[in-house]
């Protein structure tokens, strides 16, 4: 079992390698990245959520014990943004990257590295149990993170607002949607249409790695400050997150699969989100950017070792 884990997330790092490479070639040029990231999160993890909904839950019955478990991670994403809160104050983070900070503390990157991550790790029998901590992780960042983000620039506005509604029903929450909605009404797809979502389904992990590898290469580490604020960020997401999520895990009354699944999403990278909101808040980008890009990288390094623990030492039994 070690071994196997250890071999998935090589090869993850080895997809991330290509990416690098690629990144420096003169044909991939400033829209690579942009292009992979797309369709990953537009068309490929889509497709993704539609299969595995279909093919994992095979009856309304096993879809509902399913969602009878989404309040779990909505509780243990809440603590981490009111941890976050805490050492807000504590530290005397400014005011207008206070909501950037708490953002990158709660919410995790669960769509582009974290499915094709624990689909490596676990199967694609994981993915039902990824999702439930995608749904509550999407819902609360597109509320109660995006309202943080809005203080940053002193503006007051809503908790909840129809905008933000909208955005919840992102591209891939629509693919579980769908997913649901055949679940439901027992509804089969021929076979002219589910052949090719499978396949596109399969590109998943390739693709969101090498866009993984592309933002690594085109980040000029020479120019990131490790000011106190980042470091408080980067200590709190590779120590603090994986040990709270791991005693958390510990106490719950779920199955084994479904504690390692959300401990792994719980050390992903900080949201892709935050830097687009983050912009669009006017609150602080480039701060914002700077967390993406070291925590995506700094998890790459780490994912081996939490790996090897969560196997190695049968954390969750």
């Amino acid at each position: 079992m070690v071994t196997e884990a250890v071999s998935s997330v090589l090869s993850l790092l080895l997809l991330i390698a290509v990416g690098f490479y690629i990144t420096g070639k003169p044909w991939f040029k400033e829209h690579g990245s942009d292009i992979f990231s797309k369709y990953s999160v537009r068309v490929a993890i889509p497709c993704y959520m539609v299969y595995n909904v279909v093919t994992t839950c095979e009856d309304t019955g096993k879809l509902l014990d399913l969602v009878k478990n989404i309040p779990i991670p909505f509780l243990t994403i809440l603590l981490s943004a009111l941890f976050g809160f805490l050492l807000a104050k504590v530290f005397h983070i400014s005011p207008q990257r206070r909501g950037v900070f708490i953002n990158a503390i709660a919410f995790s990157n669960t769509v582009i590295i974290g499915f094709p991550v624990i689909t490596a790790l676990f199967g694609d029998k994981a993915t039902a149990d990824g999702m439930i901590y995608y749904m509550a992780n999407t819902i609360l960042f597109w509320t109660l993170g995006t309202y943080l983000l809005r203080q940053d620039a002193g503006e007051k506005g809503r908790l909840i607002s129809l905008d933000n509604l909208k955005k919840v029903l992102s591209p891939p929450l629509t693919g579980f949607l769908i997913g649901v909605v055949l679940v439901v009404t027992g509804i089969s797809l021929p076979d002219f249409i589910f052949s090719p979502l499978s396949m596109i389904k399969s590109t998943t992990t390739p693709i969101a790695m090498i866009f993984i590898g592309s933002i690594i290469r085109k980040t000029d580490f020479k120019k990131v400050q490790f000011t106190k604020d980042l470091l408080v960020v980067l200590l709190v997401r590779l120590l603090f997150s994986p040990v709270f999520m791991a005693a958390i895990c510990m106490l719950l009354p779920v199955d084994t699969q479904m504690k390692r699944v959300f401990f792994i999403l719980a050390t992903m990278p900080a949201m892709t989100q935050l830097g687009i909101m983050a912009k669009e808040s006017n609150s602080d980008y480039e701060f914002a950017s700077i967390l993406i890009t070291l925590t995506t990288t700094i998890s790459m390094v780490a994912l081996p070792i939490y790996s090897f623990i969560l196997v190695q030492f049968n954390l969750f039994g």
